[in-house]
């Protein structure tokens, strides 16, 4: 457990360092005006220093814990190995009733294997994505994310939670809070999402605190309205506009974030935001192959830590 260790104590940053890094923010965000600024680093101070020790969060309601999910996990054959854990964490933690899982992967009699002993059913992506993937002509990636997008026009449930494969829970999950969804934040903030963000949505402004936790329950009517207002926008089919405007030309591998375009557009929209609610993630990326049982798992951790996450393409 080598790499969990490392990962479990973050390099130290000093206050001067800290003072830095928030005069440089201030500086970035004043383009939109220096009252915007001052507004954004204050609630970005609030949701990683306060709200996420003292969440303040309404208990889930009987009527919150009978909404079904339907689970889709996009996959590859190079993350089976974690698969199995993800599926068991599945299996173990989230608190709704699942209406179903889909393991949704290129063809891999591995993953056939693994969906099938853990009562999860194999879909061959070309199923979900808007259009088969030799069409599409793009990297793994882009195409998992277009799989939880379009997911929405085949779930049967009003909501359904999309996860990444890499990904396992370790602690219970309860995803609706007095009547409305939990959306998850994290500490991230990556800024070669602005471009994306910014050809969507039209500005250059974005919430202060990362939506990209690897995991989200996803409101379909939510997703249909997102991809609707996405193509009245670029004037494309979605999934077009995605590759032809906001992906192509882009020297980075990382142009577009799922969960980020997800979290922005239901807190600038008024009437999605008020039937959300923000937690913060508690969860840990890693590097590093080490996979334990998740109750080692869960010791090596500590009781607060909600997800771990092993990210194969940094290895």
């Amino acid at each position: 457990m080598r790499a969990l260790a490392r990962n479990l104590f973050p390099a130290y940053r000093s206050p001067m360092n800290r003072i830095a890094i928030a005069l440089q923010s201030v500086r970035r965000e004043s383009a939109n005006g220096m009252g915007y600024a001052l507004r954004w680093f204050w609630l970005r101070f609030y949701l990683r220093m306060i709200r996420r020790r003292w969440p303040g969060l309404p208990a889930s309601t009987a009527a919150d814990l009978a909404r079904p999910l339907t689970i889709v996990i996009p996959s590859t054959e190079k993350d089976a190995a974690i698969l199995e854990h993800c599926l068991q964490s599945v299996r173990e933690t989230v608190a709704n009733p699942i209406a179903a899982i889909w393991v949704v992967a290129p063809e891999s009699e591995r993953i056939r294997a693994l969906a099938a002993a853990h009562q999860a059913q194999f879909v061959h992506e070309d199923k979900i994505l808007p259009r088969p993937a030799f069409e599409l002509k793009t990297r793994g990636w882009l195409l998992q994310q277009f799989i939880k997008l379009n997911a929405a026009n085949f779930v049967e449930t009003n909501d359904y939670l999309v996860l990444d494969s890499d990904t396992l829970f370790l602690r219970p999950q309860y995803f609706f809070r007095g009547g409305r969804t939990v959306l998850r934040y994290s500490d991230q903030y990556e800024l070669l999402y602005n471009r994306s963000l910014s050809l969507i949505f039209g500005h250059t402004r974005r919430f202060p605190v990362s939506f990209v936790t690897h995991h989200s329950v996803f409101e379909r009517s939510a997703i249909q309205s997102l991809l609707a207002a996405l193509e009245q926008r670029l004037q494309l089919p979605w999934w077009k506009a995605i590759l032809e405007v906001i992906d192509r030309g882009h020297s980075h591998m990382i142009s577009f974030a799922e969960y980020e375009l997800y979290g922005h557009f239901i807190t600038d929209q008024p009437d999605w935001k008020k039937r959300f609610v923000l937690e913060y993630w508690n969860g840990l990326d890693l590097e590093g192959p080490d996979i334990a049982s998740l109750d080692t798992l869960r010791r090596e951790v500590g009781p607060h830590c909600n997800s771990l996450s092993f990210h194969r393409h940094t290895q």
